[in-house]
């Protein structure tokens, strides 16, 4: 009869432990990887009805959680590349009647007809709509920006879970491409005054970013200078201290963190802290191009300057720095077509084990494995594009890597999740060891069994990295310019692919192109810049 007691203790604290732990699985621990690969798979394949379906889906559901804003992100991009496609690829517009119905007088009397929309039609609903994604985007990142300033709310729910149970904020180069993307719909769409608002923003927050990332450094330093401090418990209760910098010296820890860094960042390219070229070259390009005066067509030769020197490898851009110092004299650009390529897709996360020590808050474990985001690079693309005016061909050349704009950011924010999760793995180590404590003194040795099972439980399920990012980027964007041939078409060819573009009446056209692999549809659009 005296075991009974402690059994009985043991089931009930079991149960409660239980409760805890689908708590906590409810929360959703499976990495944003696992939740987003049949979408990442439809948009690597070209699949663009099933992406859209998809991601459509997934963005409604998450209206209002933590992870929504990716997911607009997701969406917008989708919608946009609908709206390079043709009308076999994506779902049709809602059909409108082609003139109001009256009531029906006889049943067996024909269906009023509907409008069929044309390719223009469709184009400009997918662009809207993508802008509208991308619209409910920037009103999340204005929100949390704002947050950011007055530092409302607490983040000690992550410190027993893990950052990916924190809302999904926007990377620095995720808020610069949803401005730039928005910039070039308004371009399609004809509304250049809207597409320069959007270059605006996406100028500023490339200016914004390395004072907000300084006082994101520093928000992470305070939290490490706390628990130095000892605002942590140890198993006993008692105030516990830990130092995040004596982790990052043990040597086990610290040359593994190392190689999860290098690896990560392996592909880096000296562009700048938080610069998107790309988005610096579609500002040359367009104040170059669309300048209404001298200080318009002096911001678009040092925005060309500027990604020359950052892509000094790329020949093109020396003829635009040429074309825009000759609009400064009043030469505007005529008869020329650029060719933009957004080729492959841009790096996935992972997350990698490192062993962290923990004997510097509790006796009871020397190392606790904790799970840090890692880069993936998908190296399944189309390496260049052809582009063939008459007799002559030249191949696209990149002028942004997204794998090096990612990798660079990835960089910035690595002292910052390292901390965090240093203390994030400390914490859960100390609750874990506590809650085992307390169920071993009332329930005894079952007790404390149950209960240290039941935690494990806990800190396995929610020891997962932030993989949370934007994936349907591209790897690389690349262009070409050329003189406008006499015949206004183009032929592109990509692999085995090829495509002809007829080119529309104008002083200065634009072909659009993307290929997410090379297994996936060319996706082409054509517009006239001037």
């Amino acid at each position: 009869m005296h075991t009974s007691i402690p059994t009985r203790q043991a089931s009930r604290l079991a149960q409660i432990a239980s409760a805890v732990a689908l708590v906590f699985l409810a929360t959703g621990c499976a990495t944003y990887q696992a939740q987003t690969q049949q979408f990442a798979q439809a948009t690597k394949s070209g699949g663009l009805a099933s992406s859209i379906a998809q991601i459509d889906e997934k963005a409604n559901k998450a209206t209002g959680s933590k992870d929504e804003l990716v997911y607009r992100f997701e969406q917008g991009a989708t919608l946009r590349f609908a709206a390079l496609s043709d009308l076999s690829q994506v779902p049709l517009p809602p059909a409108q009647p082609l003139a109001p119905q009256a009531a029906p007088v006889d049943p067996a009397a024909p269906v009023t007809p509907v409008a069929v929309p044309t390719w223009a039609e469709v184009q400009k609903y997918y662009l809207n709509r993508s802008i509208a994604a991308f619209d409910q985007a920037e009103e999340k990142v204005n929100f949390w920006e704002e947050q950011s300033k007055v530092k409302v709310g607490s983040e000690f729910g992550a410190l027993v879970s893990n950052q990916a149970s924190l809302p999904y904020r926007g990377r620095v180069y995720d808020k610069v491409m949803m401005n730039t993307y928005k910039a070039i719909s308004y371009l399609e769409l004809g509304e250049k005054d809207k597409a320069r608002v959007e270059l605006n923003r996406s100028l500023q927050r490339q200016r914004d970013a390395v004072a907000a990332n300084e006082k994101r450094i520093a928000a992470a330093m305070s939290d490490a200078e706390k628990a130095r401090n000892g605002e942590l418990k140890n198993e006993d209760g008692k105030s516990a201290s830990y130092d995040s910098q004596k982790a990052l010296n043990d040597p086990k820890t610290g040359p593994a963190l190392q190689a999860a860094l290098n690896a990560s960042i392996a592909p880096m390219k000296p562009y700048g802290d938080y610069v998107n070229p790309f988005s610096v070259f579609l500002d040359g390009l367009f104040f170059t191009v669309l300048g209404e005066g001298g200080s318009d067509f002096e911001r678009g030769r040092k925005s060309f300057e500027r990604v020359a020197s950052m892509v000094p490898e790329n020949s093109f851009l020396k003829a635009d720095l040429d074309a825009a110092a000759l609009a400064a004299e009043g030469k505007a650009p005529e008869g020329i077509t650029y060719v933009i390529f957004e080729t492959g897709t841009a790096p996935t996360r992972d997350q990698t084990r490192v062993d962290i020590p923990t004997f510097l808050v509790t006796s009871k474990l020397s190392y606790v494995g904790a799970s840090f985001p890692k880069l993936q690079y998908n190296n399944d693309y189309i390496a260049s594009l052809g582009v063939t005016a008459g007799e002559s061909t030249v191949n696209t050349a990149t002028v942004a890597s997204i794998d090096s704009v990612v990798a660079n950011d990835f960089k910035n924010e690595w002292p910052t999740v390292v901390t965090k999760t240093l203390i994030t793995t400390a914490t859960k180590a100390i609750v874990q060891y506590g809650v085992q404590k307390v169920a071993e003194d009332k329930g005894g040795m079952w007790g404390g069994l149950a209960a240290g099972l039941i935690m494990g439980a806990v800190n396995a399920s929610t020891n997962i990295a932030d993989t949370r990012t934007w994936i349907s980027l591209p790897k690389e964007f690349q262009y070409a310019r050329l003189a406008t041939p006499a015949n206004r078409e183009l032929t592109l060819t990509a692999g085995t692919t090829t495509k002809t573009v007829a080119l529309e009446p104008g002083a200065v056209n634009v072909v659009y192109v993307k290929s997410a692999s090379p297994s996936a549809p060319l996706l082409v659009s054509a517009f006239v810049l001037k």
